[in-house]
């Protein structure tokens, strides 16, 4: 968890989507109570867009800050685009982002909007078909490489520093921030 969602944690994204093979864990529902239980009091959310038979696929999320992004005009716009109900709120979008990863049996492209891309990435990989980037890190990069790669370095850094932190005897809860 450290080591896939370290920028979400110390609140340099808004977001983080983790795949968890259940039969990994004795038991992975209590697993997850006790991780949301120290998540809330730092301001993070938890979210199943989909379940399989052996998969969970869990959104980890700052509400606050996952709102605020997904507030921008233009993100709204693109949202609305592929027909999410952006003004009656965020749980609501996200139920239609489990929607359409049920229609679609796959990822939805928007979903990067929900992880806090920046929209010339999303737009990029859609109209590109996830060819013909100019970087590829984090995500598919089309716009602003210069910028994404100081992000990417900055998401590096704190992973590296996260997981270093862990290692050394730090506490998982006293290493997520509140924010």
């Amino acid at each position: 968890m450290g080591f896939h969602a370290a920028p979400l944690l110390v609140g340099l994204r808004p977001a983080s989507l983790l795949s968890f093979r259940r039969d990994r864990f004795d038991d992975f529902e209590g697993l997850l109570a006790s991780y949301k239980a120290c998540f809330s009091c730092k301001g993070i959310e938890v979210f199943r867009v989909a379940e399989g038979e052996a998969y969970t696929l869990l959104l980890f999320y700052r509400a606050a800050c996952l709102r605020r992004h997904l507030e921008q005009a233009e993100v709204r716009d693109l949202l609305q685009a592929y027909g999410y109900p952006c003004d009656e709120g965020l749980d609501v979008c996200l139920a239609h982002l489990c929607l359409r990863m049920q229609l679609q049996k796959s990822f939805p492209h928007e979903i990067g909007l929900f992880l806090g891309y920046p929209v010339a990435d999303v737009v990029g990989f859609i109209t590109h078909k996830g060819q013909d980037f100019c970087y590829s890190g984090y995500w598919k990069v089309y716009a602003n490489e210069r910028e994404t790669r100081a992000l990417f370095d900055r998401y590096a850094h704190c992973t590296e520093d996260f997981c270093s932190r862990l290692e050394q005897g730090c506490s998982f809860p006293d290493l997520v921030k509140a924010v």
